[in-house]
């Protein structure tokens, strides 16, 4: 996609730290990264697809192999890891090219990873809900 600014680092038009790089893949360091000890990753696929739901399966699979190998590195360069990944903008995608963070965790990083109020269901209602979900499929 043209206007794509992930697509425009994959292609090479603009500069990135590139961490890895194979035929379907790309991951490179985020320029504004969550911790101060750095090593936040991008991690997506080559082709332009916005969401989770858009990417063939074969494609995902080669994407959770590139996921699994940066986050064995990032796990040595830390203590800990969040893999965090938004579809649509209400979720916090602010690019439309599916992207994962990964962002290295530290000892007082002072990091927040959104957090939510965990609510309960009424009764009956989570049956409702399991079966809305089910019927989606």
């Amino acid at each position: 996609m043209e206007d794509c600014i992930f697509c425009k680092i994959i292609n090479k038009e603009i500069k990135a730290a590139t961490v890895y790089e194979d035929k379907h893949t790309y991951a490179f360091l985020d320029i504004r990264p969550a911790s101060e000890k750095g090593g936040h990753t991008l991690v997506m696929p080559k082709k332009h697809y916005e969401l989770i739901t858009d990417i063939p399966d074969e494609e995902i699979k080669h994407l959770s192999l590139t996921l699994k190998k940066i986050s064995s590195a990032l796990l040595k360069f830390s203590q800990g890891l969040n893999i965090l990944q938004n579809n649509k903008k209400i979720a916090g995608q602010y690019i439309k090219h599916i992207h994962f963070h990964l962002i290295p965790r530290f000892e007082n990083d002072n990091i927040t990873i959104e957090k939510w109020k965990a609510n309960e269901y009424k009764n009956g209602e989570i049956e409702k809900i399991q079966n809305k979900i089910k019927l989606l499929f």
